[in-house]
């Protein structure tokens, strides 16, 4: 390897350790930090179940509380799976009737998920689990019409809707995505 050559590896070494520090200071967050807001879908790896209504629905998911929940049209008593390891802080009836059995997870990135319309918890608040666990079992408690699992991502202080991305995209209305959450 020639001189020339040497210098030429060092300084483009040099410049894409220094893009990879600009962007990362540029988007605010480190590579590990983007992972934290990577939520997984929140039913068993290989299945895939019709998104009833997406992120702004016309039927229920309007205004901040719901605007960005998805309801996966989950049979009743079927596995529901946590998006993403944390501790349970809610889980059992809710203060709020229209949500009936619910369970809320806190997360390392301060974001909480929200599964509701449970036909069982099984789970008590303090408890930690690793994403891919079964948290609960589907059902129509609530202000439900049918079985089905109403899901989003939330402000663990205020319950009100972030926007957020299953496994990397929005599943909207009609789709039927296909989970890679694993058994925990």
């Amino acid at each position: 390897m020639t001189r020339t050559t040497r210098a030429r590896r060092r300084l483009a070494a040099v410049a894409g350790a220094l893009l990879a520090s600009a962007a990362i200071t540029l988007s605010g967050a480190s590579p590990a930090a983007a992972a934290d807001h990577y939520y997984e879908l929140p039913y068993p790896a290989g299945e895939s179940y019709l998104v009833t209504q997406g992120p702004e629905g016309t039927y229920s998911h309007t205004g901040p509380y719901n605007e960005y929940a998805w309801d996966f049209g989950l049979p009743a008593d079927y596995e529901v799976s946590a998006s993403q390891g944390g501790t349970i802080i809610v889980s059992g009836w809710s203060p709020y009737w229209q949500n009936g059995i619910e369970v809320i997870i806190r997360h390392s990135n301060g974001t909480c998920t929200h599964y509701a319309h449970l036909n069982r918890a099984l789970y008590n608040p303090g408890t930690w689990v690793p994403q891919g666990r079964v948290v609960g079992w589907s059902g129509s408690t609530g202000a439900s019409t049918g079985p089905h699992l109403h899901f989003q991502v939330i402000d663990c202080n205020s319950r009100v809707g972030i926007p957020a991305t299953l496994q990397g995209w929005t599943p909207y209305t009609g789709t039927r995505p296909v989970s890679v959450n694993n058994y925990a």
